[in-house]
């Protein structure tokens, strides 16, 4: 490869390799974009050793850190665009204050940037799918660009949900995960949370939101198969989390405690589609919960997308 182009993907490479190993030593505990780092422990003593670390792997390849530019033993972390800390993590008002800050778009190049912003802070906004539906639209090959009042509507939304993003909470794998689906004609949505009990009450904090436009054909499938794309999709959404884990499955469809339960037995009930879902996910240990439709908010409010008329 030749030229400057490609010089940060290649910079991020091989510092991506400087954290995993040098000389023989093992990855650094810490989170790394190209020169972003930012170095963690889970006690004190081990912070030091990770930051003793990272500064012998810098001298050994010939790197410098700014000083001026580093801070060390901090509660609180601000680190590509999120305040980090002991409760979890948020949007830095810097870029909650770009998004809203931004004007109408005049043509797809422009609403395609902020769609791509929004998309680096979804995990932090339950509903955003739902507002951002009618842009999503807009920028489809085959629809011209014509900015009206519903497009304008759904724009402002977009940045009043990002002006009021979701603190999410660290993951830990020792307390109970609880993923929660949802499903609608135009969408599916999951929240992974952990399950805590805060003054003697159960509470569900989030870890992550997500959520997907159902396709042409999917949009075509039966209210119980969107429900079962849902559930198949959320799962595999948060694989990472989910695998090698126990967890609970909490759906509004009392049809998919039988389909994807650990007892369950098809026997020609849910053929096709769902059969071979349900088969997919065995390697997953889980749970199934049916709760009330009222009771599923988060989740349904991710998969609610509006019918956008073609103009």
């Amino acid at each position: 490869m030749f030229g400057v182009k490609t010089a940060p993907a290649i910079f991020n490479a091989n510092m991506r390799k400087l954290m995993h190993s040098c000389n023989g030593r093992g990855p650094i505990k810490c989170a790394q974009m190209v020169d972003d780092v930012c170095l963690s422990g889970d006690t004190p003593e081990e912070h030091f050793a990770n930051l003793a670390e990272f500064l012998y792997r810098l001298y050994a390849c010939g790197l410098k850190a700014n000083l001026s530019k580093c801070s060390f033993y901090k509660d609180e972390v601000r680190f590509l665009g999120k305040i980090v800390d002991r409760r979890g993590v948020r949007l830095d008002t810097s870029t909650t204050d770009a998004i809203i800050k931004m004007p109408a778009p005049r043509d797809k190049s422009q609403l395609r940037s902020f769609l791509g912003f929004l998309s680096y802070v979804s995990k932090h906004i339950p509903d955003l799918r739902s507002a951002r539906a009618p842009l999503d639209y807009l920028i489809k090959p085959d629809i011209k660009f014509i900015w009206d009042i519903n497009h304008g509507e759904a724009f402002t939304r977009c940045k009043q949900l990002a002006g009021n993003s979701a603190l999410l909470t660290h993951f830990d794998p020792t307390k109970p995960i609880v993923l929660t689906t949802d499903a609608s004609p135009y969408g599916v949505g999951a929240c992974l949370s952990h399950k805590v009990v805060i003054n003697n009450r159960t509470r569900l904090l989030p870890i992550a939101y997500a959520s997907a436009s159902l396709k042409d054909a999917q949009r075509n499938y039966a209210q119980v198969d969107r429900e079962g794309l849902g559930v198949f999709w959320g799962i595999n959404n948060f694989r990472q989390y989910l695998l090698c884990s126990n967890f609970e499955l909490h759906t509004d469809c009392s049809a998919l405690v039988k389909i994807f339960g650990p007892k369950n037995n098809l026997q020609g009930c849910a053929a096709g589609r769902l059969s071979r879902w349900a088969t997919s996910l065995m390697e997953y240990s889980f749970t199934v919960k049916h709760i009330k439709g009222s009771s599923n908010n988060t989740a349904d409010s991710l998969s609610r997308l509006p019918v956008v008329t073609p103009g």
